[in-house]
């Protein structure tokens, strides 16, 4: 055989074989595709174990959901992340932060994960950092439980579309959950109506004031918050307050350490006035619906008084 006739033989076999090749490659990238925009399975970092909580609920077998701060003893104003947490934050794939000043290490990490789905309660509340009478302690919010598994079902979805309707009927399962929650609301919302309560940090405002409280010398409660002391004025108001009998209750956040705040409740305490305890952080070993109704349940028992 010729050299001529050998070339004719080999031209269409490479042409045959590069073409089998570009298929190939196509099927490949085809399914690299298919890859990346649809997961196997979720990783979510929450700031709050509040907020994990209801992450891991709407979330289901879908993935795995790490809360940083789960204890009740640990504080997320003061919170250094170790290098461990800076880790978790870059292989997540949704990151809920509290935003609003109270947990900017979240944030900041959040910011470096371009590729993760955030969710940020502050702007889904539209709170504005620095607003005169804000208050960032959106776990308090009464429709929290609706407006964030409905946020975390939208997440969710757009990562793993084949299950959208998974992850919304465990948000729907959620907030079915939470609707005793309502219910309590509704009663002390009836209880506090024309009755005046004093704070020693404004923790649970938002609960308070969505349900119609009328919560007097908030400056007192502001400067507990700052770690600072309440001026002279703040505490004349606050004892005149109770010793007039115009007190309903005291609202006191048990993990607030400063001296004048223990002082007010112990003089709350000497005029009967009955005292009710809102934490900050979630106590170990109680989901965050049972934490809400212990404390709603207190403060109606309270109100009855």
């Amino acid at each position: 055989m010729s050299n001529k006739q050998t070339k004719f033989i080999w031209v269409p076999a490479i042409l045959v074989v590069i073409l089998l090749g570009m298929i190939f490659y196509s099927a490949w990238q085809r399914q690299e595709t298919k890859v990346s925009t649809s997961k196997n399975k979720i990783t979510v970092v929450a700031s709050l174990d509040s907020y994990g909580e209801m992450a891991e609920a709407v979330l289901g077998k879908q993935g795995t959901v790490t809360s940083i701060i789960n204890k009740p003893n640990m504080d997320p104003h003061e919170y250094e992340p170790t290098a461990n947490v800076a880790k978790q934050y870059q292989k997540a794939d949704v990151i809920v932060s509290n935003g609003g000043g109270f947990d900017n290490w979240s944030l900041n990490f959040a910011k470096q994960n371009k590729a993760a789905k955030t969710i940020n309660l502050a702007h889904l509340y539209n709170y504005k950092d620095g607003t005169s009478g804000g208050n960032e302690h959106f776990w308090y919010k009464t429709d929290l439980t609706t407006r964030l598994t409905n946020q975390l079902a939208v997440k969710y979805s757009q990562l793993m579309p084949a299950k959208k309707t998974y992850f919304e009927k465990n948000a729907k399962n959620y907030q079915k959950k939470a609707e005793k929650l309502v219910d309590l609301q509704n009663q002390v919302k009836t209880r506090l109506d024309g009755k005046k309560l004093l704070a020693t940090e404004p923790v649970f405002d938002n609960t308070l004031l969505a349900l119609g409280a009328d919560m007097q010398d908030q400056q007192f409660a502001r400067a507990v918050e700052e770690g600072e002391d309440p001026t002279p004025s703040d505490v004349r108001e606050w004892q005149e307050l109770i010793k007039q009998g115009q007190i309903a209750a005291v609202i006191d956040n048990p993990q607030a350490t400063g001296k004048l705040a223990k002082q007010g409740v112990d003089y709350a305490k000497a005029h009967d006035v009955p005292i009710v305890q809102a934490r900050e952080t979630k106590p170990a070993q109680t989901s965050y619906i049972a934490w809400q109704l212990k404390q709603l349940n207190a403060l109606n028992e309270a109100l009855q008084e």
